[in-house]
């Protein structure tokens, strides 16, 4: 009895000690937690990709046209408009229609990217209300005949001086559109190499309407827009 007792002795002394998994460190801890934030993040921006596609109703854009390839006959060169009111101190009102007309004929919107095979550039649009001036990208994927459309609203922040001029302070982004779907800042700036692109194609124009709100007061109502020069009469009241 001895015996075996002294083998099963040596047995269990032979044998290699359980090691127990050592405690989570605090590093992995918030890598796992980052890796989930990311899953949720992504799943978000899947649905509202697919949100997407269901797109703005564009019938009360005053100037739009669901076949943008046929060109609108005549109207105002805007950039010239602003360079005649900034020159000699004018006041000037552009329309929505205008604004959108004005796209339509100097605009060479193109899908670039990967997406180019399959998605088709429709268009970009400007929609003017009180809140603020909303930017429309709009594009189709031709084989599922389906419009998507996104969006960008902006804010002009602008100090009046005693003297009636103005000095533009800010642009301020308040939220964006997937589809029909609001979305927050952080996901707008998905979408915003589109935006940019739209801006450098305008950067003239835009520079000088920027120089302009230095001084002129701005305006901005459903379906227009008003720059008032300081010596001109002060902005009606909003009704």
């Amino acid at each position: 009895m001895a015996g075996k007792d002294d083998e099963s002795k040596e047995r269990k002394e032979g044998e290699k000690p359980k090691l127990s998994a050592p405690p989570p460190t605090k590093k992995s801890i918030i890598l796992k937690n980052l890796l989930y934030v990311l899953l949720v993040a992504l799943t978000i921006v899947g649905i509202l990709a697919y949100l997407s596609f269901d797109p703005q109703d564009l019938s009360d854009v005053e100037g739009y046209e669901s076949d943008s390839s046929r060109l609108p006959v005549g109207g105002r060169d805007l950039g010239a408009v602003l360079k005649d009111a900034e020159k000699n101190k004018r006041a000037v009102r552009i329309t929505e229609e205008e604004l959108n007309k004005y796209l339509r004929r100097t605009l060479k919107f193109e899908q670039g990217g990967w997406f180019r095979s399959f998605i088709t550039a429709r268009g970009a649009w400007i929609k003017l209300e009180e809140a603020g001036i909303e930017v429309i990208i709009e594009r189709e994927i031709a084989s599922w005949d389906r419009r998507h459309t996104v969006s960008m609203l902006l804010e002009i922040e602008q100090t009046v001086r005693e003297d009636g001029g103005a000095d533009a302070t800010g642009l301020k982004r308040k939220w964006g559109k997937w589809g029909r779907s609001k979305v927050i800042n952080g996901f707008v700036m998905l979408t915003q190499p589109s935006f940019m692109a739209l801006k450098e194609a305008y950067s003239e124009e835009i520079k000088r309407f920027w120089r302009m709100l230095r001084s002129f007061q701005i305006r901005i109502s459903d379906g227009e827009i008003e720059l008032i020069p300081p010596e001109a009469a002060p902005l009606r009241e909003k009704s």
